[in-house]
């Protein structure tokens, strides 16, 4: 079977038929800064009441990073109840650190919009999402697409099953390994990676399932290996 890196032009067609185009990055609804917040809040919280948590910040004054630094935890958690949204408490801290990484980035580099200031590296972000307590690799990777139009790809758990069954990926790979990848054929570009990352993430919840792989509906069936998906002890 062809690798990924050969077969990346075909399945990115496969996909873009499938399922079409997600709306381009540059042309969100939201800044930076609400972006990122967004992906936060979506770790724990599904679409809907994530774009109504935005609207509870936006209404209350703190869907800027400043506002949202200096609130009492309570105003947000009142804030998010009051259009119905229930804040896990999980969640609450890592928005918060967000916030406060934003303000501090603004002070120290002079950055009014750090995610996209082109000065500061893609590396140099990395690492200082991955230090902020509750943002792992994968959402502070999201951050830097989504928020910060960088050419990387946040790879989940859906990501990895399907390269795993596929053949693209060793098992006991670690992330890094997983997110070279996906960057590699992607050649660095934003919108290039969005879309695969949109397509994976659908493929994952419709078809490549934890624990069942419905390969026969699914539109990257005809890129499995012979003998058909591969299945790890466990995902």
């Amino acid at each position: 079977m062809p690798t990924f890196d050969e077969s990346f032009s075909s399945i990115e067609q496969t996909l873009g038929e499938r399922f079409g185009r997600p709306e381009s990055i540059a042309e969100g609804s939201f800044d930076s800064f609400a972006t990122a917040i967004a992906v936060i809040l979506g770790q724990s919280i599904d679409a809907k009441k994530v774009a109504k948590g935005l609207e509870a910040l936006a209404e209350a004054g703190l869907l800027e990073p400043q506002p949202l630094t200096e609130a009492d935890p309570a105003e947000i958690v009142d804030a998010f109840k009051a259009f119905g949204v229930s804040l896990p408490a999980r969640v609450l801290g890592p928005v918060r650190r967000m916030a406060a990484w934003v303000v501090s980035r603004q002070a120290s580099a002079h950055a009014l919009d750090p995610l996209r200031d082109e000065s500061i590296s893609t590396g140099a972000l990395r690492e200082e999402l991955r230090g902020l307590a509750g943002i792992g690799p994968a959402t502070a990777d999201e951050i830097l697409l989504l928020a910060g139009q960088r050419g990387v790809y946040p790879v989940d758990r859906a990501t990895y099953r399907i390269l795993v069954r596929h053949g693209w990926l060793d098992p006991t790979a670690e992330y890094e390994e997983a997110r070279s990848v996906m960057e590699r054929p992607g050649h660095d570009d934003p919108e290039t990676l969005h879309r695969l990352s949109d397509g994976f993430a659908r493929v994952g919840r419709e078809f490549c399932k934890p624990s069942v792989a419905k390969c026969g509906r699914c539109p990257l069936q005809p890129f499995l290996p012979e003998g058909g998906a591969l299945e790890p002890d466990a995902f």
